[in-house]
């Protein structure tokens, strides 16, 4: 089973936990000097959370671009599973929709994992690609 990779504004897409601005930092320092973007960041079809993706989020927001390389998918889909990252134990993907979507609030940095069976690929993207506004499917 492929993944399909899009182009997805960042307008659309909600993140959902909190980030370390350091890391941020480092990314689109990295991001900038590469002139690449190579990690697509997965998230959930209907809603636009971020699944695993916040930091790279960020630092495009940072960089000003208009777009990132996405992959949509659904919680129900059986290659993502969320975990919580201290315990191991099985996340609900409701109470991410209820938190994040019903209460308008992201989660503490590191509250859940994400684990894509076949891992996600990567991909490249020149930097010019992503600051302008695709055409996006609806």
């Amino acid at each position: 089973m492929n993944y399909d990779v899009v182009l997805c504004p960042l307008t659309l897409i909600r993140p959902s936990e909190e980030v370390n601005k350091q890391h941020v930092e480092y990314l689109a320092d990295t991001i900038t000097l590469c002139q690449r973007w190579v990690a697509p960041v997965p998230i959930e079809r209907q809603t636009g959370i971020i699944m695993d993706g916040n930091h790279r989020y960020q630092a495009a927001h940072r960089l000003e671009l208009m777009c990132i390389p996405c992959i949509m998918l659904d919680y129900s889909d059986k290659r993502v599973r969320v975990y919580h990252w201290c315990s191991g134990k099985p996340f609900c993907p409701d109470k991410i929709r209820q938190h994040i979507i019903d209460c308008g609030k992201v989660f503490p940095y590191k509250t859940t994992r994400h684990q894509f069976s076949p891992p996600l690929p990567t991909v490249e993207f020149d930097l010019q690609q992503l600051s302008y506004i695709a055409d996006f499917p609806s």
